[in-house]
């Protein structure tokens, strides 16, 4: 509603209106009913029956509930991306619609794949066009055959849509580059450009907070591109704080501290979890050096974290491997990128550099990892289709296109579209006559009711996982909880008692 305010914004889409047609309504469509059946499937991502479904509960029937992190400290995670989920899983879904936020995103990346693709193809590519081509052809199928990653892709996880911000973020910076008619001195702008990357870094923020380094280099881009000017730091200021301060209230409701679980900037509320609970969260989820044992005498800490970290799963293995390979095309990219402030691909390879670093001495997962590891080799290759085989590729596609014109495949896209469809239904048919309207319900746990004060809560038995049970769900709550307001229950919010 905003961006319809612009004139440009209104009269950009009167044009696109004639576009439109049979053709691509079909291959959307067919598009779309393909991807729904890939996340038609039971969601069995750990977290979601661990914590995410669980905020989104709460969200979905209370909002934001002050101190619900005393009853189990992942309830203080806050996101965006359960509170754009919250109103999609009301009741009446009977918890079986929480993967459609990472469906509606994965169709969303999906969608501009082919747009950037299409844009190769008729030889309007840009740079930027030839880096989401690159990063698509890693990701999205990364995302459906990589074990680990189709199981996160299949739920309300938050890692999906920040895997794909990033990604867009630094597309937009590329972006930028194809625009140098829009001077410094153009008067027809209030706002200028350099800001989009800027805005879609701090919403990925949001979403989750190893989105950090990518807000700080947007906001040095922001600053820095066209030559420093205060103005242009109070726009940052403006711009970040907006996007992100509904984050920080949220967190100082549900924790007292506004990035929890970090203990920066913790306030002292009566909602507020011990300090020393807070610093035990921060530490499970980016104390890498308390993930390990004690070291034997004489090894430094970080070195035995890491190798006890390298041992523990062949997917860390991996993972060390694609950091050490992203240095051949950080070298490729030095010799071909020009290295001035100017330049839209050194932003992008610092954007890589801090990424990688952030996350490995943060919290060295795969999924938190990847958004980074992919750009560099992205990037590189890139530049070096756009500067190599674009003339080639362009040959190879003028000569098929003579022999088999275009036009006749186009006239076969209904019946190929309907096909698809045909198909889809009828595999997931032959399996589950339900999953045609809805996918199935996320577990469904065995639990006990137990008293804590003036708090009725629900414990899964033989489980830590509370998936979709009834609030409020934990596996134990402490001693020195109770109820913030006994008339308005646990829609009131809790409270710590204190010696």
């Amino acid at each position: 509603m905003i961006a319809l305010l612009s004139k440009r914004t209104r009269t950009e889409l009167v044009a696109l209106r004639p576009k439109v047609s049979r053709k691509k309504i079909f291959g959307f469509l067919a598009l779309a009913i393909a991807i729904a059946s890939l996340m038609t499937r039971q969601v069995t991502w750990y977290d979601t029956g661990y914590y995410h479904y669980q905020v989104i509960q709460w969200l979905e029937k209370f909002g934001t509930v002050p101190g619900v992190a005393l009853l189990f400290p992942n309830f203080g995670f806050t996101s965006s991306w359960f509170a754009f989920a919250a109103p999609l899983n009301a009741e009446i879904f009977d918890a079986r619609v929480s993967a459609v936020t990472n469906g509606f995103v994965f169709l969303i990346a999906t969608l501009q794949f082919f747009i950037c693709l299409t844009h190769c193809l008729k030889r309007k590519a840009y740079l930027s066009d030839w880096f989401m081509v690159a990063c698509s052809l890693i990701l999205l199928p990364a995302l459906m055959l990589v074990s680990s990653l189709a199981t996160i892709l299949v739920s309300p996880s938050p890692d999906i849509p920040v895997i794909f911000l990033v990604e867009v973020t630094v597309w937009s910076i590329l972006g930028l580059s194809t625009r140098k008619e829009l001077s410094p001195t153009s008067s027809e702008r209030a706002i200028e450009p350099e800001v989009i990357p800027l805005f879609l870094a701090a919403g990925a923020v949001t979403v989750k907070l190893t989105a950090l380094p990518v807000l700080l280099i947007s906001s040095l881009f922001f600053i820095f591109i066209r030559g420093f000017k205060p103005r242009r730091f109070l726009v940052a200021g403006v711009v970040i704080t907006v996007a992100i301060a509904p984050m920080l209230i949220s967190g100082a409701i549900t924790s007292g501290c506004p990035i929890y679980p970090s203990s920066l900037f913790c306030l002292d509320l009566p909602w507020s979890p011990a300090l020393e609970e807070i610093k035990q969260t921060a530490n499970g989820t980016h104390g890498v050096i308390t993930w390990a044992d004690s070291p034997p005498s004489g090894i430094h800490p970080w070195l035995w974290s890491f190798w006890r970290w390298f041992n523990s799963s062949i997917q860390r293995q991996f993972m060390a491997f694609l950091v050490l390979f992203s240095i051949f095309p950080a070298i490729y990219l030095a010799r071909k990128v020009k290295m001035d402030r100017f330049s839209e691909p050194l932003w992008v390879i610092l954007i890589a550099v801090l990424g990688i670093v952030f996350i490995i001495l943060q919290s060295p997962f795969f999924r938190f990892a990847i958004p980074y590891l992919v750009l560099l080799p992205a990037l590189g290759m890139a530049i070096y289709f756009q500067n190599n085989f674009e003339d080639a590729f362009n040959r190879v596609v003028e000569r098929l296109s003579s022999q088999f014109p275009l036009r006749n495949l186009y006239r076969f896209m209904p019946i190929i579209c309907l096909s698809l469809i045909a198909a889809i239904i009828t595999s997931y048919a032959s399996i589950d006559s339900s999953q045609l309207l809805l996918p199935p319900q996320i577990q469904r746990i065995s639990f006990e009711k137990k008293q804590v004060n003036d708090i009725t809560y629900f414990s899964p038995i033989q489980s830590i996982l509370c998936w979709a049970t009834q609030l409020p769900c934990t596996v134990e709550i402490s001693p020195n909880v109770k109820l913030r307001n006994s008339a308005e229950g646990i829609a009131g919010g809790f409270v710590r008692i204190r010696n």
